[in-house]
């Protein structure tokens, strides 16, 4: 005799849950004409027979096994997120990693795709990359790795798919970023041009991809200008609003101290004008400053920063994409994606008078 769901309402739970066999019997079909239907498979089935499967499903209350689904495709529609220099809590209170996340997410969104956020650190290879082999995503995209980790090399070995933002070269990873080192040079030739003569450069983290190039672009510039950079005209902060006041009051403190000061990013740059002012100087009378991101920190604060303008959201967005379209199974080039940056001018850099 047929069974009925409702003669599952007497059994244990696991039976309640109906079947693609119970579809299949509802509806008097085999259960291949069924996973055919649900499945939106290229096998031809009869119109009224696919009305047939689709209804029944209804009545049954019958979804398919979302791991079962993943057995046969071979993918479970999910992409992952391991932050590198960030922590998990960073992704949601770094405006950078939010804005990263939120591209990520929207690209997902659109692509029918599910998001799933690492949050343990990654230490090496050796102890961290067992955890990434049961395959619960697709793919993995990395933000901003140190140069010296080995995560975007290990997890490949593992078979993964994977794609980074705001890394170093990588063989056979693709990556996405702005071009960092464009939009150093952007900022430091607006300086020369405003007559600054000595320039210094406040960095973050000096092991993320993204400093070194825009510290290069700025030794770059300022060499092609004729200017050979003091060894203290460099300072490391590493994003700390004490470090940066430190390091602010000892560029300001130097015999011959710099008029202009290139930010590694807009955070830093608020750190330097607020310690400037605190020492007494105006800006951008007595000091220039330009920043790194145009985040929200170069619009509320006073005066506003002269930065150049990134969007973390594009980054991730176009970094899931890749992604993505590598799950489909598309060709995709192995190779660094770099966004271009934009200088936008606004109140902290004016012409070097005298």
């Amino acid at each position: 005799m047929r069974k009925t769901l409702d003669s599952f309402r007497i059994l244990n739970y696991d039976e309640i849950v109906p079947t693609i066999n119970d579809v299949a019997l509802e509806c008097g079909v085999s259960i291949t004409t069924v996973s055919t239907v649900l499945n939106n498979a290229s096998r031809p089935v009869k119109a009224e027979t696919r009305q047939r499967v689709l209804a029944a499903a209804r009545r049954l209350n019958y979804h398919p096994n979302a791991m079962a689904t993943a057995l046969v495709r071979r993918r479970v529609n999910t992409i992952g997120v391991l932050p590198g220099v960030f922590r998990a809590t960073d992704v949601l209170t770094d405006i950078y990693a939010f804005g990263v996340l939120q591209g990520i997410l929207q690209a997902a969104a659109e692509n029918d795709f599910h998001v799933t956020l690492f949050t343990k650190p990654w230490q090496d290879g050796a102890h961290s990359a067992g955890a990434y082999r049961d395959r619960r995503t697709d793919g993995i995209i990395i933000v901003a790795p140190t140069l010296e980790s080995d995560v975007a090399t290990a997890l490949s070995s593992l078979g993964l798919l994977v794609v980074t933002i705001a890394a170093g070269p990588s063989p056979g990873v693709a990556s996405v970023d702005i071009d960092n080192y464009a939009g150093a040079r952007l900022a430091v030739e607006h300086l020369f041009e405003l007559g600054h003569q000595r320039i210094a450069h406040i960095t973050g983290i000096p092991d993320a991809a993204s400093v070194c190039e825009r510290q290069l672009a700025f030794i770059d510039v300022c060499t092609e200008h004729g200017f050979i950079v003091p060894d203290d005209y460099i300072i490391s902060a590493n994003y700390s609003g004490k470090g940066v006041a430190k390091a602010t009051r000892m560029l300001l403190s130097l015999p011959s101290r710099p008029t202009a000061i290139f930010a590694g990013n807009d955070a830093i740059g608020k750190y330097i004008v607020d310690t400037a002012v605190e020492l007494g100087l105006r800006v951008p009378a007595d000091l220039s400053v330009v920043g790194f991101d145009d985040s929200i920190y170069a619009t509320t604060m006073t005066p506003q920063l002269t930065t150049i303008r990134q969007s973390p959201k594009n980054v991730g967005a176009l970094a899931a994409s890749l992604l993505i379209a590598r799950v489909n199974g598309e060709d995709i080039q192995e190779r660094r994606h770099l966004l271009p940056p934009e200088l936008v001018v606004r109140n902290t850099t004016s012409y070097l008078k005298g």
